[in-house]
Parts: structure tokens; sequence; C-alpha cells
């Protein structure tokens, strides 16, 4: 491997969707290429990929499950006889096998073989790794390597918010039944508001602004639709607390982006997220508009100093134990063992 001084090994990022900005799958991968990149290996990302560019490369990973051109990419990377590496992304955690299950009974006899025949499947934690040992046995090899969130970091952070007042909410990610947002909508304070960073995507922003109404908080409810960079990161910023109300989520990496610009998180029992009470710096609750509306009321009823210090111990441990060198260290150590046994 280049960063121990050995050659540098040619990996090639399969990634469907790759064009798509709301893709979280590939912001991921790419932000994984850059790193090996940067520690002197040859990591190329693209949407698909053919056996002869397979045989091009010394190992393939293929990112996501279900999908036609997965399925292609799995295919090529074994016929051209190249070590392929599975990257689920949380495809495989129980409420997101119930989501188009049948769809998914359809496909399971294609993708269960291409799972077993992989050199190595990569999760991001332990639940995920628990998730994938339940639906396939016979795996060759599951490694946990966590993620990264420390490119985020930056010491130009505007103040937070002093004094009281009501509060302001804010939920980022795709405007999809599995990530909650209707819970959310069903469990926002009386005089909190909500702001909502998301696509829009077959009409399913005027599906939530009419439960918002319907619930009667549409005049506390504000769709920004899509905003990336550091209009984002302000956004985080400038929130009184992430709200990430999902029903399945492999990582929430809108709560690490959260903590990493000092905005304590909110999120359910349906992300991997338990830490956040263990350090101090959020909540972690019951995917149910019950227990989510007493995390927001408690959130909402402290004062904006106490959750500036709930940031600042969220955004010390994302740099202490979420770095994108480490993840991509535990992965070179991973594909090492795959093409040098």
């Amino acid at each position: 491997m280049a960063d121990g001084g050995g050659d540098a090994v040619k990996i090639l990022h399969v990634v469907p969707g790759l064009g798509d900005p709301a893709n979280g799958i590939a912001a991921m991968a790419t932000r994984l290429a850059e790193e090996q990149r940067a520690m002197g290996d040859e990591a190329s990302v693209s949407a698909s990929c053919t056996a002869v560019g397979c045989r091009m490369s010394d190992v393939v990973f293929v990112h996501s499950m279900w999908t036609p051109p997965v399925l292609r990419a799995c295919h090529a990377a074994l016929r051209a006889g190249t070590p392929l590496v599975r990257v689920p992304h949380g495809c495989l955690n129980p409420a997101a096998l119930r989501h188009s299950a049948w769809k998914k009974a359809l496909v399971s006899p294609l993708e269960r073989p291409y799972m077993r025949r992989a050199a190595c499947v990569l999760v991001t934690t332990e639940t995920e790794k628990a998730a994938v040992e339940r639906w396939v046995r016979d795996v060759r090899r599951i490694e946990v390597v966590g993620m990264g969130v420390d490119d985020l970091l930056t010491s130009d952070l505007p103040p937070k918010g002093t004094g009281d007042g009501p509060k302001t909410f804010l939920f980022v990610g795709r405007l999809h039944p599995l990530k909650g947002l209707d819970l959310l909508l069903a469990s926002l304070p009386a005089d909190a508001s909500l702001r909502v960073i998301a696509p829009d995507a077959d009409g399913a922003q005027a599906r939530y602004e009419r439960l918002a109404r319907q619930l009667g908080v549409a005049d506390r409810v504000a769709f920004l639709g899509v905003k990336t960079g550091a209009e984002k990161m302000r956004e985080m910023r400038e929130a009184d607390a992430l709200v990430l109300p999902t029903y399945s989520e492999n990582f929430g990496f809108a709560v690490a982006e959260a903590l990493v610009v000092g905005t304590p998180a909110i999120t359910t029992k349906g992300a991997p997220w338990e830490g956040l009470e263990k350090h101090g710096c959020g909540w972690w609750t019951d995917a149910d508009a019950a227990a989510l509306r007493v995390a927001l009321a408690d959130c909402a009823a402290r004062s904006r100093e106490e959750l500036a210090e709930m940031g600042t111990r969220g955004r010390n441990w994302m740099l202490a134990d979420f770095t994108w060198r480490n993840c991509a260290a535990r992965v070179q150590k991973a594909i090492c063992d795959i093409i040098s046994p």
C-alpha cells in the first residue's frame, strides 16, 4: 500500500447516481476516494463499470444495493476476477428492508450471491454489521470502518445565538418516508420554528406542506430546498438543534455535520448515535411522535448557552473520533489483506 511504502493500489468506486447532488452515498464515496489518493493510492469514482474497466483495477468497491447498475457492477468485477468490496450503506438495516419490501424480495436471490462472493463487506457501525449478518450467511469478511467528518471542521464559525426566545430546529435530508419528517411536524413544540433543507422529488414537498397545514404548524415551517457547502453549514450553525427523526439510518451524516459546527442534535434509535447521550451533546430517542415530542420539549426549554455548551462537546467528539484519515486507514488495511493475503 502506498502510505506504507508499497506500490499504489488502483481502486475503483462504483456509485450509481453519482451526479445527483442529494446523493449522500456518492458524497461519502467521493470523499473516501480523495483520502485514498492523499495516502498515495490511485482511487477513482464512476457511476458504472465494465469487466474491462474492472481488470484495470486492483479492487472494485460497489456502493449501495438493489439497483441494476449495482448488480451489473458486481457481475463485471467478478467476471474480471478483480476483488469485489461491497459497501451497502445501511441498505440491509431492518427499516430499510421494509421499505419497498416486495421489490427487494425479488432482487434478493441476485444480491445474496454477490454478497457471499465479495472479498469483503464494509460497514459503518457494529449495528450495520449485525444487520448484514442477519440477512446473508457465509459472508467472507465484514469490516467496520466508520466515517469521517473532519473535512467540515473550520475555525471560522459565527458565534452561537444567546438569550431567550423561541428555538429554531433544522431538518436536513431527503423528503423520504424513512426520514421521519412527518414525526417532526407532528411533534414541533409550540412557538418553535423548523427549517427544512431538502430537495423536492416527485412532489414530496407539497405533501409535507399539506401535512404542516393540517397540523397547524405551516406558519412556523420553512422549506428551503437544496443548500450545500458553506450555506448549508451556516444554517447548521445558526440552528438551536439539528433534528433527524429517522426510522432507519445507516449513519446519519447530518448529525455529524451539525455536531462538527457546534450544534447539538436530536435523533432516534433508528440511527446509530447513542453517543449523543454519552458525550452530552444531544438526544437519542425512540422513533415515535411521543418520544420525539419529549426530546424536542427538553431542548426547547434549555438556554441557548447550555445548548452551545452541548454543541462544543459534540464538536470535540467529532474531532477526536471521526476523521477521514482514520476511516481510510481502516479501509486500507482491509484492502491490503484482500490483495496480499
